[in-house]
């Protein structure tokens, strides 16, 4: 019975470890995409919820908010359609 539910527990772990690349929460994964392209983000953990842009005070472009389950991607779409991360934040529950 031991062994059984040793199996169990270590299959519910891999399970759980193997939804995010390397083990790693969205929002883990999120941060390690601060001043790369959104595109990349959007490849690995989905598209947002919801988004917002308003123009930006850092240049002529936009600056986004991509709202996700937990946290907020804040990006700057420049003017020629490039958007980068610029900052992940945890969200209040």
């Amino acid at each position: 019975m031991k062994q059984t539910i040793a199996i169990f527990l270590l299959i519910a772990v891999l399970l759980l470890t193997a939804c995010t690349p390397g083990g790693r929460s969205d929002y883990e994964t999120a941060l390690s995409f601060v001043n790369q392209p959104i595109s990349a983000l959007k490849e690995q953990i989905g598209e947002p919820k919801s988004v917002s842009y308003a123009s930006s005070c850092l240049g002529d472009g936009e600056d986004g908010e991509l709202y996700y389950e937990g946290f907020t991607v804040y990006t700057y779409r420049d003017t020629d359609g490039t958007e980068n991360v610029y900052d992940v934040m945890k969200t209040a529950d």
